[in-house]
């Protein structure tokens, strides 16, 4: 367990003292860029060496590091942890590697990694997390270092990005924060095991579970920002689009699954058997699935179709998730009927395997597809389709490994993201069947079944279009193809070794499910108390015709969507080439959050603040004209006061008396008037700054400080 502090602690002493050692880089083969590579293999050896220590992942020892927050930070194992664990290293290992030379040339490239690196142990804190104050803690840290991958660039474009992305993650937080409140309010503990065990009792004793709901719904917003679930993915592709690609990659493999982490959760730990958060999860990520879907199919751009592709497999996830809660509730419900419930337990354990394994296998393509595109920007400049049109012809490893990757996440047969939609699919099915005869959900879980297929056959389509953008068709500009043609010196060693490394695995899943997929996910559990009561292993014939009838289905979706909407629609002006088809007035993040929060908030906010303010006013003059009776002064002075008055007469006086001595013509400077100007600015600034907000932040925050040395005194 020592070794799992060390994971994550290990990148943060790093960063320091990289940070420290280096300035910037002088080229490829730069001493920066190798120690990065260095700083990974470690950190992957401290998390590979528990992963084989535990190879079941049902031991559950805390190691605490007490007085952080006044609860301590506690970290834990589990076999998701440690797969995860293995899989976040493995990530930045190929991603420093990538970086090696796509960022060569980057002015920017130390402060890149030093974000990177703290990141990295971020994010080990929150998949090693053993409460939710840790994870929150960690998740926040996270954000904030991961803020800087978005505006990296420091353009305008990336400035916008970075701001939607801080925003959200910033308000995230706080709901987050509000959840914990509201649980450790009612139950006294944030521990993973214990708040199940806590919900669970209280809930049998007859407790109204409004308030977990209430809790939940604020942790959604905060985990479900970050793993881009809808409604809360307006960040995600700007973002995706202005970081460094390597940031870009780790981002939709990694970062987006600590999202989905958290929502499991809070799903197993404090909702562990409410069918009516389950059907919210279901609903969510079939929404999320089918709108990043449409997205991706409709967008003209390369980066940003795979930043709409990651949205639409966090639903595909997010729709594994809701069936485990399901599932779980029925199981409960068949307690005591054998078959059934036998039938029931059989189920939740293909939800269970689906979830994970498909959670692997989009971090594995992920990094394949985003690094590809990195190859791409750096040789073509741009990620507008018509721009990289025909760059991949005659690039034997760009195609065999971008095909693996948009073959694998299409769910095409024989390749991982089969395995994993063919046990969700699954899982939707019979859980439909046992259902019998209940009114409506059946209906529901049919349309669930048809938008999931749907979703599937969008990922075909757009993965097809990019595919065939890349190697089937030949630039508009000729020149500029057989330049690209020319090209057999696209990619250095290191580059293609980090994007071979992770496409790899792609077939291996495919065409091995049991030695493979199955039995990683036999141990993948995230805390076990709730999956390993339920889990039992089922045996699924992936290859039958009941299970690739799925596949067949989404397939024909895709075609069909493939020639209708990218053929016909968007190259209705072939001579034009692609065009983005998706109407821009329905864009959420601009027209919707923004006017919101930037335009009509502080609108009323301002009208209400108006109103408030004028009432004061009438009450004050009510009062002085009644209570305080105020009368006239008898004297006031024009301008300035009593000081400047004097000094400014007196000055007056001293310059008349030396024009009288020195015989020299009297003129009036009026020294009263220019005095009374330069007190009425000198204090006017100062009213200005008090009546500022960054001043009354400042107070607060001297305020804050001195209460916090009080309490540390007193203590």
């Amino acid at each position: 367990m020592n070794g799992i502090v060390f994971a994550v602690l290990f990148p943060f002493a790093s960063a320091v003292l990289c940070r420290l050692l280096f300035r910037n880089r002088k080229g490829k083969n730069d001493i920066a860029a190798v120690a990065m590579l260095l700083v990974s293999a470690v950190e992957a050896v401290a998390v590979t060496v528990p992963l084989f220590k535990n190879i079941t992942g049902t031991q559950f020892d805390v190691v605490t590091i007490a007085g952080v927050g006044g609860l301590g930070l506690h970290f834990m194992y589990s076999g998701f942890r440690g797969v995860f664990g293995v899989l976040t290293a493995l990530a930045w290992f190929v991603t420093f590697l990538f970086s090696k030379e796509f960022m060569a040339n980057d002015e920017k490239a130390v402060r890149y990694d030093f974000f990177n690196l703290l990141t990295l142990g971020a994010t080990m804190g929150i998949f090693y997390a053993a409460d939710f104050f840790t994870l929150f803690f960690f998740f926040e840290i996270m954000s904030f270092t991961s803020f800087m991958w978005v505006a990296h660039r420091q353009t305008r474009e990336s400035a916008y990005a970075a701001g939607t992305y801080l925003g959200i993650a910033i308000a995230g937080g706080m709901a987050i924060l509000m959840g914990l409140f509201i649980v450790y309010n009612r139950i006294g503990t944030l521990y993973f095991g214990k708040m199940c065990w806590e919900t669970v009792g209280l809930i049998c004793v007859g407790e109204n579970p409004a308030w977990m709901y209430v809790a939940a719904v604020c942790m959604f917003a905060g985990f479900g920002a970050k793993a881009g679930a809808f409604p809360v993915h307006v960040w995600l592709p700007d973002s995706y689009t202005q970081a460094p690609v390597p940031a870009t990659a780790l981002l939709s493999a990694i970062l987006s699954k600590t999202g989905v982490f958290g929502l499991m959760l809070v799903s197993l730990e404090l909702l562990p058997l409410q069918g009516s958060w389950g059907v919210f999860l279901l609903v969510i990520g079939v929404i999320t699935m089918v709108v990043g879907g449409i997205r991706g199919v409709m967008s003209s751009n390369f980066k940003t179709t795979l930043a709409f592709s990651s949205m639409s497999q966090i639903g595909f996830v997010l729709t594994g998730v809701g069936m485990q809660v399901l599932l779980a509730e029925m199981i409960v419900g068949f307690y005591g009927d054998t078959e059934p419930f036998e039938e029931a337990v059989g189920v939740f354990g293909m939800a269970v395997n689906g979830t994970f394994i498909h959670m692997v296998n989009h971090s594995l393509v992920k990094l394949v597809l985003f690094m590809t595109a990195g190859v791409v920007f750096a040789q073509v400049g741009s990620y507008e389709l018509n721009k990289v049109r025909g760059f991949g012809r005659r690039k034997p490893f760009l195609l065999v490994t971008f095909l693996l990757a948009a073959a694998g996440v299409g769910g095409i047969p024989i390749l991982n993201g089969y395995i994993s939609k063919t046990l969700l699919h699954e899982s939707i099915v019979e859980y439909t069947k046992l259902l019998g005869d209940v009114p409506t959900l059946p209906t529901f879980m049919k349309v669930v079944e048809g938008l999931f297929l749907f979703s599937g056959g969008l990922t075909v389509a757009y993965m097809t279009k990019l595919f065939v953008v890349l190697f089937v068709e030949k630039n508009a500009d000729s020149a500029l193809q057989a330049e690209y043609e020319e090209k057999k010196h696209y990619a250095s060693v290191f580059t293609k070794a980090a994007i071979g490394l992770c496409a790899l695995p792609i077939p291996f899943i495919g065409l091995l499910p049991g030695m493979t997929a199955e039995r990683v996910a036999a141990y993948g559990f995230v805390r076990s108390d709730v999956e390993a009561w339920y889990y039992k292993h089922v045996d699924v014939h992936y290859f039958s015709p009941k299970s690739l009838s799925g596949a067949v289905i989404s397939i024909a979706v895709g075609a069909a969507v493939y020639f209708l909407v990218v053929r016909l629609w968007m190259l209705y002006r072939k001579d034009e080439g692609y065009r983005e088809v998706f109407p821009a007035w329905i864009n959420m993040e601009k027209y919707l959050y923004r006017a919101v929060f930037y335009t009509a908030v502080p609108f009323v906010l301002g009208i209400i603040s108006r109103i408030l303010d004028s009432i004061v006013d009438i009450f004050v003059v009510f009062l002085r004209r009644t209570v305080y009776c105020d009368r006239a002064l008898p004297y006031e002075l024009p301008e300035g006061n009593r000081v400047t008055h004097r000094i400014g007469c007196s000055m007056e006086r001293i310059r008349m008396i030396y024009c009288m001595v020195a015989r020299k013509e009297y003129e009036p400077k009026n020294y009263e008037h220019k005095l009374a100007i330069k007190s009425t600015d000198f204090f006017e600034n100062f009213r200005i700054i008090e009546r500022s907000l960054s001043f009354g932040l400042f107070m607060f925050c001297v305020g804050l400080g001195l209460t916090m040395i009080y309490l540390l005194m007193v203590n």
